[in-house]
């Protein structure tokens, strides 16, 4: 018998027996326990190379550990940044009237923008009127003189002057040839030195009368004097500036928007008497700027600068703004220092910032927030 031809071991033919007798469930479990081995066994080989990287890794963290809290130590010496809070202003105007009237008819309603020359309110007043249609009346008068001053007399006044200054002459002569008979005569003694004195005075008196009438034909014939021409033009000047100012006074009727800007308030109704000098509309400047006030210590930043940037909440905007003056506050604003702390008094200074470019959208009363790195 070959060995091929042994019987089987018993040990073997009862280990191969057991083998085929598991059930599947037992097989995979089996499988499993010895993958499970052989992944415990490749970890265990590996071990010492992860060991060796961790390693590494923990001396590579190091310098950047180091490095953050470098960068803390230095951020937590650096000046810390002061934070300043702005207003935004604008200047109010109030439009007025220099005469006593009513309110006519209001254009404009609050929170309406309007431009320079639009009309914001009419007023009627008849007083003016009545001064208007006076001052032209008087006008008119003056002009008249000044005309006749100018022209002089008419030519029929001057031919009557004239003709009645020849009439005179005539009788001048007469007077003179009957003075001249008389003083013969009395030289023969025909007649009293009563007489002759008669005939004298009658010869002076025609002379007189004829040298009056010449002058007043003169007169006309040369036209007014320079004094009475000046005198008719001043009158007319008088005259054009009392209607100047009816004019004047009725343009007050009409009140008109001095800048551009939005109405902030109109007051009084239709109907209502309006005084002098008492506001009708209040206007604010689309002009706005912002006004910061800071302390004497917080002045030397704000004197090198030209211009800041700040940030404007209710715009959730940041825009840039130029320093265009800075104004000392009056004693109310000053941080009066005592004996005890020592020191000196802290002044106060408002600065005044205008936004370039413009911002439409800025309203009077927004604050606006800026940055300050305080020095230690």
């Amino acid at each position: 018998m070959n060995e091929d031809q042994k019987p089987n071991d018993p040990v073997n033919e009862a280990a191969s027996s057991s083998d085929t007798e598991k059930s599947p469930a037992q097989q995979v479990e089996t499988k499993t326990e010895i993958e499970n081995n052989a992944t415990t066994s490749t970890e265990q080989q590996q071990a010492p190379e992860i060991a060796k990287k961790k390693k590494y890794l923990l001396l590579a963290l190091i310098p950047v550990l180091l490095a953050v809290i470098a960068f803390g130590l230095w951020k937590s010496y650096q000046p810390a940044p002061l934070e300043l809070q702005g207003r935004v202003e604008a200047e109010t105007v109030q439009v007025a009237t220099k005469v006593p009237s009513r309110i006519e008819e209001i254009y404009v309603e609050e929170g309406q923008r309007v431009k320079k020359g639009d009309v914001l309110v009419r007023l009627n007043s008849p007083e003016i009127q009545a001064k208007k249609q006076q001052a032209a009346a008087a006008l008119q008068s003056a002009l008249a003189l000044q005309s006749t001053a100018e022209r002089g007399s008419q030519e029929e006044n001057i031919a009557s002057l004239y003709a009645n200054w020849q009439s005179l002459k005539a009788q001048q002569n007469l007077a003179k040839v009957s003075y001249e008979r008389g003083a013969n005569l009395f030289k023969e003694g025909v007649i009293s030195r009563q007489r002759r004195d008669e005939l004298y005075a009658a010869s002076q008196s025609a002379a007189q009368m004829t040298e009056a009438a010449y002058q007043q034909y003169a007169r006309a014939k040369r036209g007014s004097t320079s004094q009475q021409k000046s005198s008719a033009d001043a009158q007319v000047d008088i005259a054009q500036a009392a209607l100047d100012e009816a004019n004047a006074l009725e343009a007050e009727t009409q009140l008109v928007a001095p800048v551009n800007g939005t109405v902030s308030k109109t007051y009084g109704k239709v109907s209502e008497l309006v005084a002098t000098a008492v506001p009708v509309v209040s206007l604010i400047e689309d002009q706005m700027w912002v006004s910061l006030n800071i302390r004497e210590d917080q002045y030397a930043p704000f004197q090198k600068m030209s211009s800041i940037e700040g940030y404007i909440p209710a715009l959730d905007k940041t825009a840039t703004f130029k320093i265009k003056q800075i104004s000392a506050e009056g004693e109310f604003a000053t941080i009066k220092t005592t004996r005890q702390t020592g020191g000196y008094d802290v002044r106060s200074f408002k600065l005044h910032l205008v936004p370039t470019p413009a911002i439409p959208e800025l309203k009077v009363g927004m604050s606006v927030l800026f940055k300050l790195k305080e020095t230690r």
